[in-house]
């Protein structure tokens, strides 16, 4: 068996998920997600389908209450139960038990670990990275499930998106060893494939290389003391002043500032590392990257900090300075690391959505436009890139490309979660700007019916009625 497309699928099937489409566009959730289970009770090996499903699912949960979810919390128990006995059936029916289970709540952590077990099962991992995929978006700072889902990205042989999820872990906490050890090997396995180690004529170097490279990474091992930390830094140094060219010991340096928190240093060391490696390793250009924004949020961090705590009109608008031009500085950051990253990987959609961020943050409008266009075929940031597409054409003045990019993720988009607010809200005021004050109300009072307390809509919708 192979997984199954859309064109794989009955004549009856393909009704089915036609129905299914028109129903999430109508909202009508309940009827979508029937119309999904039934066609994958048929074809459990659509896994396109699946990702569709979770994503009503998804839209579904969101826009409850958070009494309406602990009520489904409640009713969930008896369905739940079931999936304790399920591992010894077959995958088909495992899909269906849990399946039953995630149409109430789509971030259950047994009934997603099923459907990765089955899927498992038949042959096909791709069933884990979905499942923990959609675990790590109801969960997002739960190491244990980006540590799963990581793992689950290097046995896939997608070491760029393992290096993302490692690094979402080492966000929430820079001494997690499993993250520290994952994030290098990811690393290592990104080089390899992209330094041409599959085609390197000179194997034995390369290997003798690696060998020296997990020696001294063993060296560079997470250790809780500073001094011990301090004394593995000099002891590392000593072999770099020996051999001033090698990048292997500079990068074991910049791995043990890395775990002391000292970003400049381990910029510096990075930096010296991938010079010394002819800059080759664009993994380390990422690295870089990313500590270059880590500093410099947390330098922004701390002028905020010195701006609440300051009393002295004066000293509060040098911090203003500092802080507006710290951010212009962060901005800056950003659209270095996005452009190297589309530079790397042009193909990849997510990182032309944050290389369009990036250049709208800037003000270069233009150019964040045609990198956002660029991204609306990565589903994960399809909704995002058309909100950011609207605001870009609105900064340009072209007010019938901005509402209709707004149009078409607002009416794409299923429930009234945050982003949705944020569509809806903007699409209010491209059609303000477009003289259309009757159809920007209309928007507004949308946000209204779900959360007066959004922006300032309960002002402009009350004001409406003076």
């Amino acid at each position: 068996m192979s997984l199954k497309s859309e064109r794989d699928l009955s004549q009856t099937s393909r009704n089915q998920v036609n129905r299914a489409m028109l129903a999430e566009q109508s909202k009508n959730y309940d009827y979508a997600i029937s119309l999904w289970q039934a066609v994958l009770k048929d074809e459990p090996l659509f896994l396109d389908g699946r990702r569709r499903l979770r994503a009503v699912e998804i839209q579904k949960y969101e826009a409850l209450s958070g009494f309406n979810k602990q009520m489904i919390g409640m009713k969930i128990g008896s369905s739940a139960m079931k999936l304790s006995g399920v591992a010894k059936k077959e995958p088909a029916e495992q899909f269906l038990v849990a399946e039953e289970v995630l149409a109430m709540d789509p971030y259950h952590l047994k009934a997603n670990m099923t459907v990765a077990e089955a899927g498992g099962a038949l042959g096909y991992p791709e069933f884990k990275t979905f499942a923990y995929e959609t675990l790590a978006r109801g969960n997002p700072k739960n190491k244990a499930i980006l540590n799963t889902l990581a793992e689950a990205y290097m046995q896939a042989k997608d070491a760029v998106k393992a290096e993302k999820t490692y690094e979402r872990i080492l966000e929430i906490d820079p001494r997690d060893g499993d993250a520290l050890s994952g994030l290098k090997n990811a690393s290592a396995a990104h080089a390899s494939r992209s330094g041409g180690w599959e085609t390197a004529e000179d194997y034995r170097g390369v290997l003798k290389d690696v060998k020296e490279s997990e020696r001294l990474e063993q060296d560079a091992k997470v250790v809780k003391s500073a001094d011990a930390i301090d004394e593995q830094i000099q002891r590392n140094f000593q072999k770099h002043q020996a051999e001033p060219n090698s990048p292997i010991h500079s990068k074991a340096i910049a791995q043990l500032f890395l775990q002391k928190n000292d970003f400049a240093n381990a910029i510096d060391w990075f930096t010296h590392s991938y010079e010394s490696g002819n800059r080759v390793d664009s993994s380390l250009e990422k690295t870089i990257g990313d500590l270059r924004l880590r500093k410099t949020e947390g330098e922004l961090q701390q002028l905020r900090a010195t701006l609440a705590a300051s009393t002295d009109p004066e000293e509060q608008a040098q911090q203003q300075a500092a802080i507006d031009q710290k951010e212009t500085e962060l901005n800056q950051v950003r659209l270095a690391l996005a452009e190297a990253r589309v530079r790397a990987q042009p193909n990849e959609g997510e990182f032309r959505y944050e290389l369009g961020d990036a250049l709208y943050k800037v003000g270069e409008y233009k150019r964040a436009t045609e990198e956002l266009q660029q991204s609306l075929k990565q589903p994960s940031v399809r909704y995002q890139a058309l909100n950011k597409m609207g605001l870009s054409f609105m900064k340009r003045g072209m007010l019938d490309f901005a509402v209709k990019q707004l149009v078409l993720a607002e009416s794409e988009l299923l429930g009234m979660d945050e982003l949705k607010k944020e569509i809806v809200y903007n699409l209010g005021l491209a059609y303000e700007a477009s003289k259309q004050p009757e159809k920007a109300l209309e928007q507004w009072k949308k946000i209204y019916e779900y959360d007066m307390s959004y922006r300032d809509v309960a002002a402009r919708v009350e004001a409406s009625y003076n």
